[in-house]
């Protein structure tokens, strides 16, 4: 890979990203990429070895931040479990929820890459192992402070359906703020929906 020209990356970064919004990872391709940049295909080859290793590139912003901001969400959640209190627990799924929200307004067009546009790439690998991953690590911690049976199948099954909303609402192609706005009014739906949860399963 040749050494990159950040001038240029911008350049080439701005022309795939809005390749991939419009025609998804399947449907762009480098040549259209290379028109919007006004570059020739061989000058992306020499700076990016394949279409995915450019999505990759587009994405990895969003993937590091979500790793960096939901790390110190295991403390939080590791204290809220200790404190067995239900407003502590849902303290900390706000706290999560604005994580969220956080990173849709820092990432706006890559998470609808992320969420939306990733099909045949090997990022739509990373979606679906880090969806299956929240839902087993939200249906373990929900064991360690229940005092009833949980239906784990019923709750991962909840999960799913929380990411799906937030791929619905990213497909509507809102502005940034309408988006928010949005994903605001569907987490205060959600709490409620964790309230009744919880307080059938805490003592």
């Amino acid at each position: 890979m040749a050494v990159k020209d950040p001038t240029l990356d911008r350049k080439i970064i701005a022309a795939a990203t809005d390749e991939f919004l419009d025609a998804g990872f399947q449907g762009a391709s480098l040549r259209q990429i290379a028109k919007r940049a006004n570059l020739s295909t061989g000058a992306l080859y020499t700076r990016y070895k394949s279409k995915d290793d450019l999505f990759c590139s587009i994405i990895k912003d969003l993937l590091s931040d979500i790793s960096h901001e939901f790390e110190p969400m295991r403390q939080t959640y590791m204290e809220a479990q200790k404190s067995h209190d239900l407003n502590t627990i849902l303290a900390a799924i706000r706290q999560e929820e604005k994580i969220y929200q956080q990173i849709l307004l820092n990432h706006y067009d890559q998470c609808i890459l992320f969420f939306c546009k990733s099909d045949g790439s090997s990022v739509q690998a990373q979606l679906e192992q880090f969806m299956t991953y929240k839902a087993k690590e939200t249906v373990a911690y929900l064991n360690t402070i229940s005092q009833k049976e949980l239906n784990a199948n019923a709750i991962e099954m909840l999960m799913f359906e929380q990411f799906y909303c937030y791929r619905t609402l990213l497909q509507k192609n809102l502005k940034k703020e309408d988006a928010l706005s949005c994903l605001e009014l569907v987490e205060l739906f959600h709490e409620a929906g964790w309230r009744e949860l919880l307080e059938q399963h805490l003592e």
